[in-house]
């Protein structure tokens, strides 16, 4: 796979291998890159607007984030389906999304750019303690059958 293959562009600019016209887009808004395991990942470049990932119901601005199944990405104010993002590469490429953490019972998934995945396992928010900050899942949380 070559430097050029790996790396893609996105924004306002023809240039872009995928264009987003928009007033919020940036001439180069942001660079979609995939790893050599075939994860794909998004950074943003500087954009004025920013770059913005939904992960469990929250949107959080983002620099660079590595995309999971379930994911969603804003760029300023537009948002663009994860297959749109994993097909700059093409199907050839064997672009994929990471697997998410699924409640026990649950098989973990990846998504090809063919866009078929394990969708039928509902994802939990997870829980910022108030005095490390450290996330939890519902096991380390107090007054759960983990902590019995």
């Amino acid at each position: 796979m070559n430097d050029e293959m790996m790396l893609k562009t996105c924004g306002r600019e023809p240039s872009c291998e995928l264009v987003l016209e928009h007033a919020t887009i940036s001439r180069l808004h942001a660079r979609i890159e995939l790893a050599d395991d075939g994860l794909v990942s998004v950074r943003d470049a500087g954009s004025q607007n920013g770059t913005f990932l939904n992960r469990n119901d929250n949107w959080i601005r983002i620099k660079k984030a590595v995309l999971c199944i379930g994911d969603r990405v804003r760029f300023g104010d537009v948002e663009v389906p994860l297959e749109r993002l994993t097909a700059v590469f093409g199907e050839a490429s064997g672009a994929r999304l990471e697997a998410r953490h699924f409640p026990s019972g649950h098989a973990h998934a990846n998504v090809n750019v063919s866009g078929k995945a394990d969708h039928g396992a509902s994802l939990k928010k997870p829980r910022r303690n108030p005095v490390t900050g450290k996330i939890e899942d519902e096991r380390s949380q107090p007054g759960t059958a983990g902590n019995r």
